[in-house]
């Protein structure tokens, strides 16, 4: 059911609040409250919440100076005899409670408030938005789900999400509530809207330790937009790397390769061991919402000891047929949206092919000997079904398939013409499906049950070739095949208990279940035909505590318990936030984290590295852990936005293996590492344009045990470690027309497996573009647009993807080169 609010008369509802530096007269002779109010409104932009009845019944007159919007408030409320609340930025006059003079001692009664969030005309819900009752703020679950006990038969309850306008409404006690917000962004024609004020929006950053918000609605135009949606956006943020183009495997706050996890709708997505240039794993088109946690996150989130990608999927229109198309120079992109069952259901198919450039938009760097140019080429199928079966149940189907492909080729000459000629072929398979059930229940709370599967394989061949004459034919010398298949099936139980008080509780229990297989074809034959398995069960308790009206703790304990390593892993973890004012909050997390299914490094002769999947065993691939520690600083007023955030995370037990270059075998090494950093991101919104400026401070060290016959190494830079990183942004909206300019500067990384004591820092650059064009087609809205990637044609290398090849020369894979990209999209 949807509630309307006609009791209420609200002025400005998504006006922006000011700060009254002057001071403020009133002025009236016998005029209604209802006036007063109107002329207030348009005068400073306050927003107001007012029973219609009690506005008009009311006339003052009044003549006196105030120095702050609080105290005119008060007064006004004062002269009519009413209480005044504040909301947020609202001001709401209410009708005084009478006082008794013995009250007695009753019990109370308790009221549900239960329902869900969602998207007005799309019926999508809306995950992690805030709810708020009073100084009481909780946030829904990834289904929209919110459940609120209150001893008042009816309650103002207000709700806002990102990129969405605020309400303000009061509701009745209810188990089937359903709250729907508008778009901030909306289409009309010949229509004055007064919405939402960009300041009213939640920030999308500086809400929480390392936390980042993204959806549909806000996502801004960023170069790139059309192939990978989630990284285009969040290389623009601090402390996610831009430099080395990691798309394959986020780089977040020094992270190593494997240790962010990545989760569609619940399935965990191994990333791919390739290159597949600019495309994500996930089909912009299915994705609703995107949630990053750097570091410092409490038990709710993630399985590894890095950073957290949490990406929800769209669950689809159950009220009409809807369909989007978008084709470039380099991709093809549909997807189609079907109401089913009388209306409570919806299917969504959403396919992705990519093609070589017909165009040849892309600058190359062949001429470049010290760089392999990749070749690639990606596909991916999705499928989701959604069946809203009645108001408090709720069905999710989804499943994806990707593969992708990337091949490269490099050669040494050496005497006499003779040349060693390298081919490197690369590619993947991902196959994932969860489905997820969610019921509300009458007496409150609600519970969620999600079973996930996923299998992904890698496959690496490297094929030598020698020829004895540049001119001459080529002759084989040996071929090497590594399979790394990795399988991960999943069971989560979780219960919301419905929030009480000042506290909201969750409880979960999940079942894990990781096979990795290695097969390698090398003469070396390291970790060769090895089939690896682990389960275990894990249990999570969780408390969010609103201790006061500005001050919130997150409290939550973690056990992971492996049947075959035969000890519990406890992971207490902690986060809060202190709101200082309307403006300013400090906010702060720390925890204990553990990860069973890991990525380690095999190193050859030459000191290439290969990175395969394994699974803990306690003795000789250990169990990851970690510690972070995180506190920031955040300012939120008159479209700007600062926030500063510190960081020092350590953590150990990832493993090296070294193939020797005179004895058989190979060694292993235990290492560990600790990495420090200050990430600042600033963003100020005039009018219709956006200026983001986003800097990383930061140092990642590691040290091995036992390396080159030494008890313990010093610490040295790891790999990926990069001292400085700025990031700017400008994005401009001319109504049709919109353009967007991001660069990206980093002051360089080792990029060495093993680092040598001095190493020459290559610094990295890239500035893209990208403009686009609104126009109908019979009625039909269509996008047209131009998307520039590294503008300048910089040769930048890539993180990790080095080759070091006989004779001590080193050859490295090039960044994305000058790449156009025109495009079209369309909504059907």
């Amino acid at each position: 059911m949807t509630y309307r609010l006609t009791l209420f008369t609200f002025f400005a509802l998504c006006c922006t609040f000011k700060s009254f530096s002057q001071t403020v007269t009133l002025e009236y002779e016998e005029e209604l409250l209802n006036e007063i109010l109107l002329d207030l409104n348009d005068k400073y932009g306050v927003q107001i919440s007012v029973n219609a009845a009690l506005s008009n019944g009311c006339s003052i007159s009044i003549k006196k100076e105030y120095q702050s919007m609080d105290q005119v408030m008060q007064a006004l409320a004062d002269a009519c005899k009413l209480k005044l609340v504040k909301i947020g930025q609202v001001y709401a006059f209410r009708t005084p409670t009478p006082t008794k003079d013995k009250p007695k001692i009753i019990a109370q009664k308790s009221y549900l408030y239960q329902g869900t969030v969602r998207e007005y005309g799309t019926d999508e819900v809306l995950p992690f938005a805030v709810v708020s009752l009073g100084d009481r703020n909780l946030v829904t679950d990834e289904n929209g789900n919110f459940s609120i006990k209150s001893s008042g038969e009816s309650e103002n309850l207000s709700f806002r999400s990102l990129g969405y306008m605020a309400i303000d409404t009061t509701v009745t006690s209810s188990n089937q509530l359903k709250i729907y917000l508008r778009p901030r962004i909306t289409e009309l024609e010949e229509v004055i809207v007064f919405g939402q004020a960009p300041d009213e929006a939640i920030t999308n950053v500086g809400e929480g330790a390392g936390r980042i918000q993204l959806n549909n609605i806000t996502n801004n135009l960023v170069p790139g937009l059309s192939n990978n949606l989630v990284f285009n956006n969040l290389r623009l943020y601090p402390g996610v790397m831009a430099a080395g183009e990691s798309i394959a495997d986020f780089v977040i706050w020094g992270s190593y390769a494997g240790q962010s996890h990545v989760i569609y709708d619940g399935i965990s997505l191994f990333n791919s061991w390739g290159i597949n240039d600019d495309m994500g794993r996930v089909n912009p088109y299915m994705v609703k919402h995107v949630e990053v946690y750097k570091g410092g996150y409490n038990v709710l989130y993630g399985d590894r000891i890095g950073g957290v990608v949490l990406i929800d999927g769209k669950s689809g229109n159950p009220n009409t047929i809807a369909s989007n198309f978008s084709v470039t120079n380099q991709l093809i992109n549909g997807h189609v949206n079907l109401p089913l069952l009388n209306k409570t259901s919806s299917l969504q198919l959403a396919v992705r092919q990519s093609f070589e450039d017909p165009f040849s938009l892309s600058a190359e760097f062949e001429e470049d000997l010290n760089l392999i140019v990749p070749k690639y080429e990606y596909r991916d199928v999705h499928l989701k079904f959604t069946s809203q079966i009645d108001p408090n149940n709720l069905l999710e189907i989804s499943s994806l398939i990707s593969t992708d492909t990337y091949r490269g080729r490099l050669g040494n000459r050496f005497g006499q013409g003779q040349a060693l000629i390298r081919d490197i072929n690369i590619g993947s398979d991902q196959i994932g499906a969860s489905i997820n059930y969610s019921r509300n229940w009458r007496g409150g709370g609600s519970t969620s049950l999600m079973f996930s599967t996923v299998d992904y394989r890698p496959e690496l061949t490297t094929n030598y070739f020698i020829s004895r004459n540049i001119n001459g034919p080529t002759f084989e010398l040996r071929s090497d095949v590594w399979n790394n298949p990795v399988r991960e099936t999943r069971s989560e139980f979780s219960h919301r208990i419905p929030s009480i008080s000042r506290h909201q509780f969750q409880l979960n229990a999940e079942y894990v279940s990781n096979e990795v297989v290695f097969e390698s074809g090398s003469p070396e034959g390291v970790l060769n035909n090895r089939v690896d398995g682990l389960e275990r069960i894990g249990f999570a308790v969780h408390d969010d505590v609103q201790w006061s009206d500005n001050f919130s703790m997150q409290l939550g304990l973690k056990v992971d318990v492996p049947e075959a390593l035969g000890k519990a892993y406890w992971q207490p973890r902690v986060n809060g936030r202190l709101d200082l004012d309307d403006r300013w909050n400090i906010h702060f997390g720390w925890g204990h984290y553990n990860q069973f299914i890991v990525r380690n490094t095999v190193v050859d002769t030459l000191r290439n590295r290969t990175d395969v999947w394994q699974v803990a065993d306690g003795g000789g691939v250990p169990a990851l852990k970690a510690v972070h520690h995180v506190i920031g600083l955040g300012y939120k007023a008159n479209n700007f936005e600062l926030n500063l955030e510190g960081f020092y995370k350590t953590s150990e037990g990832f493993v090296r293996y070294l193939i020797n270059r005179n004895e058989a075998g190979t060694r292993r090494f235990e290492s560990e590492s600790r990495a420090r950093g200050l990430d600042m991101f600033i963003k100020k919104t005039i009018d219709k344009y956006e200026f983001w400026l986003s800097y990383s401070l930061a140092k990642v060290e590691e040290r091995f045990v036992n390396l080159f016959r030494l008890r313990e190494d010093e610490f040295r830079l790891a790999p990926q470690s990069q001292q400085h990183e700025l990031k700017a942004a400008a994005m401009f909206n001319f109504g049709v027309l919109s353009f967007s300019l991001a660069n990206a500067y980093g002051s360089g990384f080792p990029n060495f497996t093993l680092t040598p004591d001095e190493v020459e820092l290559e610094p990295y650059w890239r500035t893209d573009l990208a403009v686009q064009y609104q126009f109908n087609i019979e009625g039909q809205p269509v996008e047209a647009g131009l998307s520039i990637l590294n503008l300048f044609n910089r040769r930048n290398v890539r993180l990790n993807q080095s080759v070091n090849i006989p004779g001590g020369d080193r050859i490295n894979t090039a960044g994305i080169p000058f790449t156009s990209t025109v495009y079209f999209n369309m909504s059907f």
